[in-house]
C-alpha cells in the first residue's frame, strides 16, 4: 500500500510532487483537466490518485515502457 499525500493548489502550481514521473502525470492532469476541481494525491513513485466532485477514483500512472500516461480505474 502506499502513503498518500494530498496535493494543495500551491502544490499543484509549484509541481510539488517526489518523483520525475510523477511531475510527468501531473503536468499532463494539468493540461487536460481542470485539476483544481479534483482532490488530487501522491500515490506511489509512478502514479497520482485523483478523486473527482462525485466522489469517483481514478489513478493516473506514468508508463516507461510506453513512456506515456495511462488512466486506471483501480490499481
Amino acid at each position: 500500500m502506499s502513503d498518500l499525500c494530498k496535493l494543495t493548489s500551491e502544490d499543484i502550481n509549484k509541481n510539488s510532487v517526489n518523483t520525475i514521473n510523477q511531475f510527468r502525470v501531473l503536468a499532463y492532469l494539468k493540461s487536460n483537466l481542470n485539476i483544481y476541481s479534483f482532490e488530487v494525491y501522491l500515490y506511489d513513485k509512478d502514479t497520482i490518485k485523483v478523486i473527482d466532485l462525485t466522489g469517483s477514483i481514478g489513478y493516473f500512472k506514468y508508463d516507461d515502457d510506453k513512456k506515456e500516461v495511462l488512466f486506471l480505474e483501480k490499481l
